[in-house]
């Protein structure tokens, strides 16, 4: 896993700041204060100190000191560059900081390559506070804001490394399907596979050609991925698609045949069939906003397709 720390941020009570949302997850690190954070998939999360919270790529969002009321938002498009190349952004009138809070970004050798992030709608957050190592390493983080020496951006970038493995290992240590999907990510075999249908959901995918990429034998991989996901492989490659197909539908105006055709589906009317299935409206209804609640899923490809299981592959490749 690789962050790259870009920028330390402090505002006042009484300000709300617009962040433009940005191609890669974004990792905030609340220093001091408390971090109110809103977006328009997960509505208002209050943040405390200690606190690390990694948001979906291109998602708008808007932070504050409190919950207001706020003088009219305030955009953050722009930096003072700071001695150790990260950018400071200062939006206190008065010289008091009641939020410091240090951002960073989990570069594409993660999101790029394994392509979850497509899916990924809500932020995740965790209250760190009180775990001495995240401590330590917010201490040192302060330290490093306060008086940048050689090295500086590195070393905060390792910090906050850190901080995110303690935040997923927060995240995932408590529920029932945790050990299971943490278990699964854990098999790069099956991770392999997983990565060729969501890096190429329209390719030909087979068992047989899955089994491959997993290096493992047609039989064993079929038995294994069905014990991990709660289905067969070429359902895997089916939702896949059909969840591809949603997000499309909902966020551009490309003609159904054409998404048909993308994902993988020979026919539009094959696809409509598939989609009709999975949706209960078919793509065009959906489109104008009449589909219904998705079924629910398997525990794990539950996980999968939501912006949990995308932490939890960081956690895989890190």
């Amino acid at each position: 896993m690789s962050i790259d720390a870009f920028a330390v941020c402090q505002a006042e009570r009484g300000q709300k700041l617009v962040i433009p949302g940005v191609p890669e997850i974004e990792v905030h690190y609340v220093l001091t204060g408390t971090l109110y954070l809103e977006t328009p998939e997960a509505g208002m999360i209050i943040c405390p100190a200690g606190s690390v919270v990694l948001v979906p790529p291109f998602t708008h969002q808007t932070v504050a000191a409190d919950q207001g009321p706020h003088e009219a938002p305030r955009s953050v498009d722009f930096g003072d560059k700071l001695a150790n190349g990260m950018l400071r952004f200062d939006a206190t009138r008065s010289g008091r900081a009641d939020l410091r809070f240090v951002c960073g970004t989990i570069t594409a050798n993660i999101s790029g390559s394994f392509g979850l992030l497509d899916t990924v709608r809500r932020p995740i957050a965790e209250n760190l506070g009180g775990e001495p190592i995240v401590q330590l390493a917010y201490h040192m983080m302060l330290a490093e804001m306060a008086k940048p020496g050689p090295a500086s951006r590195a070393l905060t970038s390792a910090l906050m490394k850190l901080c995110v493995l303690m935040l997923l290992r927060r995240h995932f240590g408590s529920g029932e399907r945790e050990p299971q999907l943490l278990s699964t990510m854990r098999d790069p075999r099956q991770g392999k596979a997983v990565t060729a249908v969501l890096d190429r959901p329209a390719a030909r995918h087979s068992v047989a050609s899955l089994a491959a990429a997993a290096g493992m034998s047609r039989s064993s991989f079929a038995r294994e991925f069905g014990l991990a996901f709660g289905m067969s492989p070429m359902a895997f490659v089916a939702r896949t698609r059909l969840h591809q197909a949603a997000d499309m539908l909902r966020t551009t105006n490309v003609p159904v045949k054409v998404i048909a055709a993308t994902i993988g589906f020979s026919s539009r009317s094959h696809f409509s069939r598939a989609f009709r299935t999975l949706h209960g409206v078919d793509p065009s209804a959906y489109r104008r906003g009449k589909g219904e609640p998705v079924p629910a899923q398997p525990p794990v490809l539950e996980a999968m397709l939501g912006a949990p299981h995308q932490a939890a592959k960081i956690a895989a490749v890190g």
